[in-house]
């Protein structure tokens, strides 16, 4: 999977757009996951105080798009217990 039809099963999936992003930016209280210089992905949450938490690295988009995506379906039940 790539980043685009990653966006596309999260929006399936009806994850909140507010929970996570695909792009760089420093929003807090959500997770991202991003290229770096085209050379690698990294995921990580990025929390209030301006920590990268959880963070991994991937060389490439595939393991990185799958793992982001396995990690947005663990974190929907538990959102959806504060929702």
């Amino acid at each position: 999977m790539n980043s685009k039809e990653l966006e596309i099963k999260l929006d399936e999936l009806k994850v909140p757009k507010r929970y996570y992003s695909l792009k760089k930016g420093l929003l807090p209280d959500r997770f991202y996951l991003v290229t770096v210089e085209d050379s690698y992905w990294e995921f990580y949450y990025f929390d209030e105080r301006g920590g990268k938490n959880n963070y991994k690295k991937f060389l490439s988009e595939e393991n990185a798009c799958n793992y982001f995506y396995s990690k947005m379906i663990e974190m929907k039940y538990a959102w959806s217990a504060y929702n």
